[in-house]
C-alpha cells in the first residue's frame, strides 16, 4: 500500500523548491512580463536550483553537474577493443550531467563544469525555466545523441543501464497568445507529436534512447512506458495536483537511482526512498515502434551518430 507519510514529505519539498523560485522572481522582477529581470541568469538560476535539490537526496557518490561527454575511441575494460573502429564524439553542452565522481574521473573538472567520459554518467537533463513546444525537437535530439555516446560493460562483462534522459522545467508557455488556452491534456499531446516526429522514421531507434520524462515540474509530465510483449514505447500523460506536485521530481529520483544501483556494486541495496505508487495517468499516447531495446553502437547507428554530432557542434 501507498506511504502518504512519504508522498506528502515530497509533495512539500516540491513546494518549497517552487516557492524558493518565486522568491528570487520576487527580488529580481521583471518589468514587462513575468519571471526575473535577467532571462539569462533567471534560466540559469532554475538549473542550479533543480541541481541543488538533486545534492541534497543523491548518494554522495553522484554529483549533479555540468558540461560534456566525451567518448574516447581508446581501449576500456580489461583490453576491450570495441571502440576500435570508433570516432572521438562528443555531446553538445548538457545542463545537468549527474556523474558518479567517486568511481570513474574527468578529463576536465572547473567547479560544477566538466568533460567527462561516458561510463560514470547516471542522468542527462535539458532544464528549461519554460518548456515551449519549439523546444521539444531540438532538445530530444540532443538527450538522443548523449545517451547514444553512453552504452559500455561494466566489470561482470553485463551491459551496463543507460542514463536516465529527462527535458524539465518549472512550467509550460503553450499557446500563451491563443484566446482559448490550452488544456493540459492537449499540451500533453502536442509534447508528444513532437517526439513521435524525432522518434519514428529512425534507421535503428533503441528504447533507452528516447528521453525518459518530458514536462514541467509544477503542472505536467509525459513518462515513458514499455508496451509489453511488444517493440513500442509509448508515453503516459500525468496531471499534477497540489498533492502530487511532487511526482515529476520523485520518478526523477527513482529513475536515476534505479541506474546507479543496477550499475553499481551487488553489495549495495536499492533502498525504498519514493514512492509513486496509485498514481494514475490521464491519457496514453503512443505507441512508437523501436527495433532494440539497449543502444546497441552498430556501424548504422554509428554513422547516424556522427552526422548528428557534426549538426550540434554547428548549433
Amino acid at each position: 500500500m501507498a506511504d502518504d507519510r512519504i508522498k506528502k514529505y515530497w509533495s512539500r519539498e516540491m513546494d518549497a523548491l517552487l516557492e524558493t523560485y518565486e522568491q528570487f522572481q520576487t527580488l529580481l522582477p521583471s518589468e514587462t512580463d513575468s519571471g526575473a529581470a535577467h532571462k539569462g541568469e533567471d534560466g540559469r538560476y532554475v538549473e542550479h536550483l533543480v541541481r541543488e535539490y538533486l545534492r541534497r537526496y543523491l548518494p554522495k557518490d553522484l554529483e549533479a553537474l555540468t558540461g560534456f561527454i566525451l567518448r574516447p575511441a581508446v581501449l576500456c575494460g580489461k583490453n576491450d577493443k570495441s571502440r576500435k573502429k570508433d570516432g572521438h564524439q562528443i555531446s553538445g553542452q548538457l545542463d545537468i550531467l549527474v556523474y558518479d565522481t567517486a568511481h570513474y574521473p574527468a578529463y576536465q573538472r572547473f567547479g560544477d563544469s566538466v568533460i567527462v567520459p561516458p561510463e560514470g554518467v547516471t542522468a542527462v537533463l535539458s532544464v528549461k525555466k519554460y518548456l515551449r513546444p519549439e523546444y521539444i525537437e531540438t532538445e530530444a535530439k540532443s538527450l538522443l545523441h548523449a545517451a547514444r555516446l553512453c552504452p559500455h560493460k561494466l566489470g561482470n562483462g553485463k551491459k551496463a543501464k543507460s542514463p536516465f534522459t529527462a527535458l524539465i522545467s518549472i512550467e509550460d508557455k503553450y499557446g500563451e497568445n491563443n484566446r482559448t488556452p490550452l488544456t493540459k491534456a492537449e499540451k500533453g499531446k502536442r509534447t508528444y507529436d513532437k517526439l513521435e516526429k524525432v522518434y519514428t522514421g529512425r534507421k535503428l531507434l533503441c528504447y533507452d534512447e528516447m528521453a525518459d520524462f518530458v514536462g514541467s515540474l509544477a503542472e505536467w509530465g509525459l513518462y515513458k512506458d514499455n508496451m509489453k510483449g511488444k517493440k513500442e514505447a509509448r508515453y503516459l500523460y500525468f496531471e499534477y495536483d497540489t498533492e502530487k506536485r511532487a511526482m515529476g521530481f520523485q520518478l526523477m529520483l527513482q529513475k536515476i537511482l534505479d541506474v546507479y544501483y543496477q550499475n553499481s556494486s551487488e553489495l549495495i541495496v536499492r533502498p525504498g526512498f519514493v514512492d509513486n505508487r496509485k498514481e494514475q495517468y490521464q491519457e496514453s499516447f503512443g505507441p512508437i515502434p523501436y527495433q532494440c531495446r539497449e543502444i546497441d553502437l552498430v556501424q548504422e547507428s554509428k554513422e547516424q551518430n556522427k552526422k548528428e554530432m557534426q549538426t550540434n557542434l554547428i548549433v
